[in-house]
């Protein structure tokens, strides 16, 4: 009985709204229907895989604040299109961000935090890329351990 998808990734944030924004606007999710759970959150969907997003009391840590960052997760790695549409959603947005060019892959990247510092990894096969993209330019070049 081998796994066969990722069906959720779910993170603790101390601002529902403001990640919600994030991944809709930013990203692309969509806002799917949530149970009606007795603690604030909401369900975020794209291609099969959701996120659910959970906060108040449920997202406390034992000291009562919300955890930022990935702890034991370093990031998580989602497949994207369109990198210079994604690059300029994401200057818009003022957010910091890094891009990467891997050729040996075939692969773009960037790498952008949530609001809850969970840093998202945005792959772009190139070859799926639209014609006349440019990609990379070099000037936001990701080093392991800067961003």
């Amino acid at each position: 009985m081998p796994v066969v998808d990722l069906h959720h990734i779910a993170i603790k944030t101390a601002d529902v709204d403001a990640t919600v924004r994030f991944y809709n606007e930013v990203l692309g999710t969509r806002t799917v229907p949530r149970p009606p759970f007795d603690f604030p959150g909401a369900w975020l969907m794209m291609g099969s895989t959701m996120i659910h997003l959970y906060g108040g009391g449920a997202a406390a840590g034992r000291d009562g604040r919300v955890p930022t960052g990935g702890a034991a997760v370093d990031h998580v790695a989602l497949t994207a299109h369109d990198f210079d549409a994604m690059r300029r959603v994401i200057a818009a947005q003022k957010l910091d961000w890094r891009e990467n060019d891997i050729p040996s892959a075939g692969l773009w990247q960037i790498f952008v935090h949530d609001p809850n510092r969970v840093l998202i990894e945005l792959n772009f096969p190139t070859g799926e890329e639209p014609k006349g993209s440019h990609g990379p330019d070099g000037t936001r070049t990701y080093v392991p351990g800067e961003f």
